[in-house]
């Protein structure tokens, strides 16, 4: 299965040979690879290059960086939201709006079935993260697999929420976001679309493994979460 390919050199025959082999003699070791294999050395191959070409200078990196954190469940979870709950212990969230209410909790349960759908997935496919990875202490238990992307995934969610709220609650994306839904749901999917490149460039990720956490972030997970916050959030 291509999705647990882990890098290996032997499973490369077409890329090790590019170079070194006349054109029959890649024809004819393209051909003799199986489907799976072929689209493994595509994805590698794009990933490589991404990554050799955006992700390798410093200053860069570090725009990476900064760009993927703001879609990463750790930030969200782990910093904000207990921040949040002492805030709201100490009685300093009282005079939230309606709306702000609404949308925090909305979000919130985006990313709690996100982390859900995401720890399972990675655990059945356990495909290994791109050979040019460089890992550290982040990248443990469930989150050490690549596919699929968890900030993918989190931001098709949150690009399903946005689109959804804009559709049954413009008042409410107006007065949280203060602008219209027009102008929040381009700037939301650039937003996406950017997260989800800056972690190909990082090393993070191969292409799929981004393109088809977008897709189960808006088909699959923000479907689930939309069935619970049309049961226990209340938009006034």
């Amino acid at each position: 299965m291509g999705l647990t390919r882990s890098g290996s050199d032997e499973r490369l025959p077409f890329l090790k040979s590019a170079e070194s082999s006349p054109s029959s003699s890649r024809a004819e070791t393209h051909s003799s690879m199986s489907l799976a294999d072929r689209l493994y050395a595509y994805d590698l191959t794009l990933a490589t290059l991404t990554y050799q070409r955006f992700g390798q200078n410093p200053k860069g990196r570090l725009l990476w960086e900064l760009l993927s954190h703001t879609g990463d469940g750790i930030m969200w979870l782990l910093m904000v939201l207990p921040v949040l709950v002492l805030a709201w212990l100490g009685g300093f969230l009282d005079n939230m709006t309606p709306a702000t209410k609404a949308v925090t909790a909305s979000f919130y349960i985006c990313m709690a079935v996100d982390l859900l759908v995401i720890i399972v997935l990675k655990l059945i496919f356990k495909r290994a993260r791109p050979p040019h990875h460089q890992t550290d202490g982040r990248f443990v238990g469930p989150d050490q697999h690549s596919f699929p992307s968890g900030h993918a995934t989190r931001v098709g969610c949150i690009i399903g929420l946005i689109f959804y709220l804009s559709h049954t609650h413009p008042s409410i994306v107006r007065e949280f976001f203060l602008m219209s839904p027009n102008a929040l749901c381009p700037l939301i999917v650039v937003w996406a679309l950017w997260i989800g490149f800056s972690r190909v460039a990082l090393g993070r990720h191969y292409p799929s493994d981004v393109a088809a956490g977008g897709c189960i972030g808006v088909l699959v997970i923000f479907p689930i979460a939309e069935f619970v916050i049309n049961r226990v959030v209340v938009f006034n």
